[in-house]
């Protein structure tokens, strides 16, 4: 009876045990991945408790309740990702593309929305100014600050990459594959010295970039905005049925061009939510929303100027609060 005992007894040791060690082990294989990331701790404005609950009223032109902003939902989650344009020398520059990733563990969906750097709003602590020069006066937090002040809702973290890095990136995946109209597809042989059709083309890092940056093809800064979106679609299809030994791969060489505020256990839980679900694609839009702003030239500088409360409903509505 005592060796039966003592054999259960051994066995539910290597049954709590061994997979304690397996789990342990990958956590910090894992961890010497996530610890490439170049990480920025969020910065806490004077206008935030040390819970994060926001005293918006007192910046703000239009009266706020604080119970409810900025708006968050457990089941959403905001990333906001920052493309710059930053030269030699500089710490960082105006944001150059600003979309926000929501992914909605409910139902299971993605959807991308581009802020249009050119809209005229209002920046905390500064005269109201286009949305990318907050990224200027005060990085990524201010940049989510602005975008939770103006939108009413909550920004759970950034993720930013230089035009080098995005570069890169698209290189270590192979490149991407984009569907071109005609006049893009003229527009980037021309420049790029490249021989591309109407049609799908698989673009490098190199010309991926030149094509999400184009502004005189098309629809100006408007069609540009989806130019992007269809770029991080494309990056989303490649990677998406990459097996894990490819996935790590790549990551030892991605990551370090990045940069966050979000912490590594919250990377951890993002994509593990990403990878489990089962998005078939991803959706996209544009703020401010088509009819709900006016072309205006303030202090010299051609601007959109939006209509806030009717953009900050559309926003709210499409992300699904």
């Amino acid at each position: 009876m005592k060796n039966i005992k003592k054999l259960l007894h051994s066995k539910l040791l290597y049954a709590i045990i061994i997979p304690t060690i397996v789990l342990l082990l990958g956590a910090i294989y894992i961890n010497s991945y996530l610890n490439k990331i170049n990480y920025r701790e969020k910065v806490q404005f004077p206008n935030e408790d040390i819970n994060g609950t926001s005293n918006i009223s007192s910046r703000s032109s239009e009266p706020r309740d604080d119970n409810t902003y900025p708006l968050k939902n457990k089941d959403i989650v905001n990333i906001l990702l920052i493309g710059q344009d930053k030269r030699p020398g500089e710490e960082r520059s105006r944001s150059d593309s600003m979309i926000i990733a929501s992914i909605n563990k409910k139902s299971d969906s993605i959807k991308l929305i581009s802020l249009m750097r050119d809209m005229y709003i209002k920046i905390p602590g500064y005269e109201n100014n286009k949305i990318n020069a907050s990224y200027a006066f005060g990085g990524m937090d201010l940049l989510t600050e602005t975008v939770e002040e103006n939108f009413d809702i909550g920004i759970d973290g950034c993720i930013e990459v230089d035009f080098s890095g995005f570069e890169k990136i698209i290189d270590k995946i192979g490149g991407v594959d984009i569907e071109l109209n005609e006049d893009e597809a003229y527009y980037l042989s021309s420049t790029q010295g490249l021989n591309l059709i109407a049609g799908i083309n698989s673009l490098t890092g190199k010309t991926a970039l030149v094509y999400a940056r184009i502004r005189y093809v098309g629809n100006d800064d408007y069609e540009r905005t989806e130019r992007q979106r269809k770029v991080l679609v494309a990056v989303f299809e490649k990677l998406k049925n990459a097996d894990i030994k490819t996935l790590l791969e790549l990551s030892d060489e991605i990551l370090p061009l990045v940069t966050t505020n979000l912490t590594s256990s919250q990377i951890l839980s993002l994509v593990s939510r990403v990878i489990l679900m089962e998005a078939s694609e991803i959706e996209s839009y544009r703020i401010p929303a088509d009819g709900e702003f006016l072309p205006d030239t303030i202090d010299g500088m051609s601007v959109l100027a939006p209509d806030l409360p009717e953009n900050r409903k559309l926003i709210r509505e499409y992300i699904g609060y």
